[in-house]
């Protein structure tokens, strides 16, 4: 009895150290986000005592829709990490993706995930749902399109350079394709602009709050596979989901 008892002990003790839960949301094959966002949760977030769910799509035509698991993964998670592109998910997973952030369950999206769920007018699979307003009414950005690759100048935005984000930072990321986001919503925050040679400067990191329960939500154009072998940019990354999990 006394063995069960310790038993018991121990496993509350274990549950009660796990940190926050995330489930990553994982469909696009441009950034290479299915290598370097498990690299990434083991290096820098498993260590922190967080715990994760990865639903991945895969890249072939006829299953790149497939995010099985995604609406009972989303029912454990105290965040959501999107890095996906063009991609129509089953309906049940869509609903449930919208009432996540409905219950003002905190997001986290990066690089391609600003058009994660819109096709281009490309016809939707049956029983698969899109999310065309996801860009503009959630993550708060205006997507549209990129400059030609060239180095980024990243710049904090005055009213952010005390934001929890940019806790402990050395150097800024920085990022080889810049997107165009301007302008963004209202209610957003602005974290970063990146510029390039006689371009008007774009957000690059943000953040907003929508709905009822006021969900948290970080967003950012960067995100690509060699931003994810910089030690400062993995710290940003994880500076977000800290911040986005927090209370």
């Amino acid at each position: 009895m006394k063995l069960l008892t310790i038993l018991a002990l121990t496993f509350t003790s274990i549950l009660a150290q796990a940190g926050p839960h995330l489930v990553f949301v994982i469909g696009e094959k441009e950034y290479g986000t299915h290598e370097s966002l498990p690299a990434f949760f083991e290096s820098d977030l498993k260590p922190a005592g967080y715990t994760a769910t990865f639903i991945t799509a895969p890249p072939e035509e006829g299953v790149r829709d497939d995010f099985s698991g995604l609406a009972k993964a989303l029912k454990k998670a105290d965040a959501c990490f999107i890095s996906a592109r063009r991609r129509a998910p089953a309906a049940k997973d869509m609903q449930a993706l919208k009432q996540f952030v409905a219950d003002g369950k905190p997001l986290i999206a990066i690089r391609t995930s600003s058009h994660a769920f819109h096709l281009k007018g490309a016809p939707i699979p049956d029983g698969h749902e899109l999310w065309e307003e996801f860009d503009p009414a959630i993550l708060g950005g205006n997507y549209d399109g990129h400059y030609r690759e060239e180095i980024a100048t990243m710049s904090v935005a005055e009213e952010a350079k005390d934001h929890p984000i940019f806790k402990g930072l050395g150097k800024l990321p920085t990022s080889d394709k810049l997107y165009r986001n301007a302008p963004l919503a209202e209610s957003t925050t602005l974290l970063l602009t990146g510029t390039i040679e006689g371009q008007a400067p774009e957000p690059t990191a943000w953040t907003n709050t929508v709905g009822d329960n006021n969900a948290k939500i970080f967003s950012t154009s960067l995100g690509q596979l060699s931003d994810f072998e910089n030690t400062e940019f993995r710290k940003f990354i994880k500076n977000a989901i800290d911040w986005a999990v927090a209370e």
